[in-house]
């Protein structure tokens, strides 16, 4: 499939949000986006370990979807399938979200999106218009609350989402110790498909408790038989569901600042 990539610089200093771009109802996965931030005109790099977000308001719906950073410092993103599913026009600024919960945001732009002849031409297949759903459901980045239980908190992510999870509020911890966290993850009703969770955390390390502990559920499997112990507050939790043992898999990946030179 032929991609196109649009270059744009967006101030976070100076309001310049009469940019638009135009794109074409319909469209998916093929229209890439890379945005490079300034500061009163001048280049501004983002750091290699934030995170940015892609933030789209169309209509009263509001989504964010999450990017990479390119090694020269600009935001690269997929325009998201939300954003072109219907005609008009999108509303849309970019947030580097940065480790230590900083936050810069841009000025806005949008998307024209242009009326397909014929937006329906390849979904005539029944039941497509909920895979499409579905789909974009996936692509969304949600924020998951930890639910107040018994013993302290449940995280009760749903079935093929991404999460963000920040537990640095005090509520999740005492002077001595980190609340109770149990990690529920649902039975999926179609085990022979593609079923799983993505949770991006951040905990920041008690001074006392040391690094977040979490209770990661009965019958679960893990990389060499060990249970993942978590030491850095930045931290993936990737859950995985294996139709042939029918049971949940369950990986961590923890971050920290690198050293030396590439």
């Amino acid at each position: 499939m032929p991609q196109i990539v649009c270059n744009i610089a967006l101030d976070v200093s100076v309001n310049n949000a009469g940019q638009m771009l135009m794109a074409k109802q319909g469209d998916s996965q093929c229209r890439l986006l890379c945005v490079r931030f300034t500061d009163c005109g001048k280049p501004l790099n983002i750091e290699r370990e934030a995170t940015v977000l892609l933030n789209v308001a169309r209509g009263e719906e509001t989504c964010a979807f999450e990017g990479s950073v390119t090694p020269d410092g600009a935001a690269l993103f997929t325009v998201p399938d939300f954003a072109l599913q219907e005609a008009g026009r999108v509303s849309c600024d970019v947030s580097a979200v940065m480790p230590a919960n900083g936050r810069l945001t841009t000025s806005r732009f949008e998307i024209v999106v242009e009326e397909a002849v014929c937006p329906n031409g390849d979904l005539g297949t029944v039941g497509t218009s909920d895979m499409a759903a579905e789909f974009i459901a996936q692509q969304q980045l949600y924020t998951l609350t930890p639910i107040p239980n018994a013993d302290g908190y449940a995280l009760r992510p749903s079935l093929n989402r991404r999460y963000r999870l920040d537990l640095s509020d005090a509520a999740y911890k005492t002077e001595s110790a980190w609340a109770a966290l149990a990690l529920e993850l649902p039975t999926p009703t179609a085990p022979d498909r593609e079923n799983w969770v993505l949770i991006y955390c951040h905990a920041p390390v008690h001074a006392i408790a040391g690094a977040v502990t979490v209770n990661w559920g009965e019958e679960r499997l893990f990389a060499d038989g060990t249970k993942p112990s978590v030491t850095l507050e930045d931290f993936d939790i990737i859950c995985t569901y294996s139709p042939e043992a029918a049971r949940w898999q369950i990986g961590v990946v923890q971050y920290s600042a690198g050293e030396g030179t590439v």
